[in-house]
């Protein structure tokens, strides 16, 4: 049985612990079951790659929603210094102990306004409670002409387990993204040149539906966004319809990511 059904309103404090809970509940299983976000830093880095080249080694990078650490050791290759941030301590207790970490809200960065160089976030920025704000806050740690990349979920992700779900209610049982055009408006007004915003659908594929709604809770991306959250039980019968109707391809359960990917620079 999956835990769903019955809204009740929760404000900003309890939905911050509610990620965090979720996240650090999927430490176990999150390296096995992040296939999508390892695609998006692979992307990500060989931005990095290409871009950093033409500036200084000795500069300071941060890693929003770092997680485990998983990007540190590369990250480290172009930069003197990296910093893991992560709102889960038990996913910073995964990465390097030569890593220095700092379990924090990106929200509101515990950080010195323009004291970065560099912004790197994988599959993290999505997460926020306000994405128009955090990129303000960005803005503010960043010191001049200093760069992001990012990768963000947007809208249109998610789409195979929607319409399985939409055959037992009208509920939304997936998490609400942001669509391309607003990221990127909210980028300007922050204050940043979007030098490059690159949007690619990047998908899992599971031998069954019962596999790929599993893979969302291993990686803590069950539904977490929004002023609502969900209690109660899907009846098992209610779960055999989701599976049955779930959409196949070539007889697997597809799980399908709409990421941007965002080269930025602080005007």
């Amino acid at each position: 049985m999956m835990a769903v059904s019955i809204p009740v309103v929760v404000n900003q404090q309890q939905q911050k612990k509610h990620t965090a809970d979720k996240f650090s509940k999927a430490v176990g299983a999150y390296a096995e079951h992040a296939n999508v976000q390892k695609r998006a830093a692979t992307a990500l880095l060989k931005k990095i790659a290409n871009v950093e080249s033409n500036h200084p080694m000795g500069e300071v990078c941060v890693d929003i929603g770092a997680g485990p650490g998983v990007n540190i050791s590369q990250l480290k290759q172009h930069f003197a210094q990296v910093y893991a941030v992560d709102l889960s301590f038990e996913m910073l207790k995964l990465a390097n102990s030569s890593t220095a970490s700092l379990c924090a809200d990106m929200d509101a960065l515990p950080l010195l306004s323009n004291s970065v160089d560099v912004i790197f976030s994988n599959f993290a920025v999505q997460w926020s409670s306000n994405l128009a704000e955090l990129l303000q806050e960005l803005n503010r740690v960043l010191k001049q002409k200093g760069r992001v990349y990012l990768s963000c979920v947007v809208d249109g992700s998610l789409a195979e387990i929607a319409t399985a779900f939409a055959k037992v209610d009208q509920q939304s049982h997936v998490n609400s993204f942001h669509s391309v055009a607003q990221l990127k408006k909210y980028s300007a007004k922050a204050g940043f040149i979007i030098n490059s915003c690159d949007q690619v659908c990047y998908q899992d594929a599971y031998q069954s539906p019962m596999a790929a709604l599993r893979s969302l809770k291993a990686i803590g991306a069950t539904n977490q966004l929004g002023t609502q959250k969900r209690q109660g039980l899907l009846t098992r019968h209610a779960l055999q319809q989701v599976c049955a109707a779930y959409p196949l391809t070539d007889k697997q359960a597809v799980v399908s990511y709409q990421v941007v990917l965002m080269e930025l620079t602080k005007v």
